[in-house]
């Protein structure tokens, strides 16, 4: 993957966190948003 598809996916992510529903299913998708996030940073 590279940086553009890493920030969208990431951005993507953190639009289906602000409108889901259950708080488990935050809690999942704010964890793969951070670890793409980190990714973005290590590059």
């Amino acid at each position: 993957m590279n940086h553009r598809e890493i920030t969208n996916k990431y951005s993507e992510l953190l639009n289906k966190a602000e409108f889901a529903n259950g708080r488990k299913e935050v809690v999942g998708l704010l964890k793969k948003a951070a670890k793409l996030k980190s990714q973005i940073e290590i590059k």
